[in-house]
């Protein structure tokens, strides 16, 4: 009885100490509230998926962090949102990195590699098994910034006004592209406009572009850039796969209990699986309408392919010499290229 008895008193003091603490707003309880703000346009299927991310973050962490959305522009224009998430004006942004290789040369490699790597797996096991993380982390790390994890999925297509079927018809032409595809199409002799992915339909309307890259082809059907354009060129060899991200302002991450931040990383990894297979099925989908609606689909041969590939790899060494650490970052893709034997 004695025994019995102790027991019973150890159990109610328990209760009594666990009780306040769950109701008292402890930071085990505390629901932590970040603003997101993403580049993918209301509406399309990739938006709904970020919609997605942040509720499953919610219900993965039981409430405790809410993470609301926000459009392109809805906090900050699009280009600034680096500067933005770094001075801690919101919390985390979902974007793509090539917008500011201009401050940061060595994320232009992070981004897209133009006639790199050809699959979106090959680029995943170059972070997380390759050092690419690591490598990343540091980077943003110096504009005080946590590079939480890669969502990337494959090739992103040319959209044209005019028929492009050879690197010869592109000379001249006016054309949307940002990242590193950007030098390497002005090398093929593309008046280059870097635009933001909401500005490229109507710049195509005005007749201010000829032709662009934008987004997959799903999400260029559902904002109806069908109407303003009557060519598909593939393959995307000037994104070939292409790297969307979620970081975060550190001391916002910092604030962070750890159980959440486990938690916040393997929900951006979940979303990088959705995100590539959904994509994936969504643009089987998609070119089969474009081609139903009339849109001629080109391919490119690979011979022209390959030369494109001989000018992108001039311009990866321009970027490489940019800084230290960008080249550290290409010779690090370089030697699992040559593994692949994308290149030699």
């Amino acid at each position: 009885m004695k025994k019995l008895f102790l027991f019973s008193l150890l159990f109610l003091l328990s209760i009594n100490l666990i009780i306040p603490t769950i109701s008292s707003g402890s930071p085990a309880s505390k629901v932590i509230k970040w603003r997101m703000q993403t580049l993918w346009d209301p509406g399309t299927p990739e938006f709904h998926l970020q919609e997605r991310f942040v509720s499953r973050v919610k219900e993965l962490t039981g409430g405790r962090l809410e993470i609301t959305l926000f459009p392109p522009g809805g906090l900050v224009p699009s280009t600034e949102k680096f500067d933005a998430v770094g001075k801690g004006v919101f919390e985390m942004m979902n974007s793509y990195a090539g917008y500011w290789m201009g401050k940061v040369p060595e994320i232009a490699f992070t981004a897209s590699v133009p006639c790199g790597f050809t699959d979106a797996w090959q680029y995943e096991v170059w972070f997380w098994e390759m050092g690419g993380i690591k490598l990343e982390r540091e980077t943003w790390g110096k504009h005080n910034i946590y590079y939480i994890a890669p969502t990337i999925y494959e090739q992103e297509p040319m959209h044209s006004k005019v028929p492009i079927r050879s690197l010869a018809d592109m000379k001249g032409k006016k054309g949307r592209f940002v990242g590193m595809a950007a030098p390497v199409m002005a090398k093929l002799g593309v008046g280059v406009v870097s635009l933001p992915t909401a500005d490229v339909y109507p710049s195509l309307d005005k007749g201010i572009i000829d032709f662009a890259d934008r987004g997959g082809l799903a999400a260029n059907w559902a904002v109806g850039i069908q109407g303003v354009t009557k060519y598909i060129i593939l393959p995307g060899f000037h994104q070939p796969t292409s790297v969307i991200f979620y970081a975060a302002n550190v001391a916002a991450w910092k604030g962070l209990p750890e159980d959440i931040k486990a938690i916040l990383e393997a929900a951006c990894r979940e979303a990088s699986s959705i995100l590539f297979t959904h994509i994936h099925a969504e643009n089987i989908k998609a070119l089969d309408k474009f081609k139903k609606h009339g849109i001629e689909v080109i391919y490119l041969p690979e011979s022209e392919v390959l030369k494109a590939r001989e000018i992108a790899m001039t311009v990866w060494e321009e970027y490489g010499a940019k800084s230290p650490m960008a080249k550290k970052v290409l010779e690090s893709q370089k030697e699992y290229m040559k593994l692949l034997g994308i290149i030699k």
